[in-house]
């Protein structure tokens, strides 16, 4: 009985192995999957400091097929509609085998402390030629040469790498310039930090966790600034301990935060208000399930991000300033 091979190295979440030999990567996790079944094997990398302790980051996904729907062989030899419908099964078996293999590891393995991956890829990363994002998808039938496999994915493009897009790179001045920070001393407060590093998930596509993180984060700012303000005006403790729960997003942005700025602060920061209000909006319709992922406003996110952090550095300079 013949059988049809096609096979990806892929990125997996970042995980560690123990004791993993190169005999062991030949041990595959076996998916039963529609159809077919998905074969996961495993790439470890030596930590070199301990022959035990290794790193995996990549896996080799091979999906078989035995015997081999002409559908499918059809799809794999031709291009046009049959190709795009072959890849979307494709595409479609990974996307249930890297969310399986997750929760596998999550619970079966019990990893508690799983490092948030870029994975899944986008469908035009798959069957793309990023290295970045795994070798391109192979196919054969039973001992033949492997051909690569290459869908024309229509109505998309090819997603480069945002880490390395143009601007993201460091040349010589970005080198200079990082430099003169050290010696000055200048390095971004922790809100900054934390508030950065949610912006970079927009660049991986994770629009949803970044809402909600960057709509948490602001709203947790607001609201320690806010307690500082109420404390400064007489406020006593065990009162604020009763009001804390009515500090609602909404209050603290459009209300209690103009009403402590200066007319020039004020006129600095409206555009940056609304922008962070309509993140907040934006968060409350994902939370209530009123909007999917797809359909977030990435653009009005990433606004909503960098107004916060401009509403962050006049909170701490207004708070640096008081006696």
């Amino acid at each position: 009985m013949s059988t049809i091979f096609i096979q990806k190295k892929i990125r997996i979440p970042s995980i560690g192995t123990w004791d993993w030999k190169q005999e062991d990567c030949e041990i595959p996790l076996v998916f039963s999957l529609v159809g077919a079944k998905a074969f996961l094997f495993l790439e470890a990398i030596s930590l070199g400091h301990n022959e035990k302790r290794s790193v995996v980051l990549e896996a080799i996904l091979q999906i078989r097929f035995s015997p081999p729907p002409q559908k499918i062989l059809r799809g794999l030899k031709t291009s046009g509609k049959q190709s795009i419908e072959v890849a979307n099964q494709i595409y479609s078996y990974y996307r249930e085998v890297i969310e399986k293999f997750e929760g596998l590891i999550r619970t079966t393995a019990n990893v508690k402390y799983l490092m948030p991956n870029e994975s899944p890829m986008e469908m035009e990363s798959f069957f793309g030629d990023d290295r970045f994002h795994g070798e391109e998808v192979t196919w054969w039938v039973d001992s033949q040469t492997p051909v690569t496999f290459r869908p024309k994915i229509t109505g998309s493009r090819q997603q480069f790498n945002p880490l390395f897009k143009r601007d993201q790179l460091i040349d010589r001045n970005k080198w200079t310039k990082m430099q003169k920070a050290l010696e000055l001393n200048e390095y971004p407060s922790d809100e900054m930090m934390e508030l950065l590093r949610i912006r970079s998930q927009l660049a991986w596509r994770r629009k949803k966790v970044a809402t909600i993180e960057s709509a948490v984060f602001a709203e947790t700012i607001l609201r320690d600034y806010a307690v500082e303000v109420l404390l400064s005006q007489g406020i006593s403790k065990t009162r604020l301990q009763g009001l804390r729960d009515n500090l609602s997003f909404n209050l603290m942005l459009n209300a209690v935060l103009p009403l402590t700025l200066t007319k020039t602060e004020a006129k600095k920061l409206e555009n940056h208000i609304t922008a962070v209000d309509i993140l907040r909006k934006i968060r409350n319709d994902v939370v209530h399930g009123n909007i999917e992922e797809k359909d977030i406003d990435e653009s009005a996110v990433r606004n909503g991000i960098e107004s916060t952090l401009k509403i962050v550095e006049t909170i701490k300079s207004k708070l640096k300033g008081k006696p």
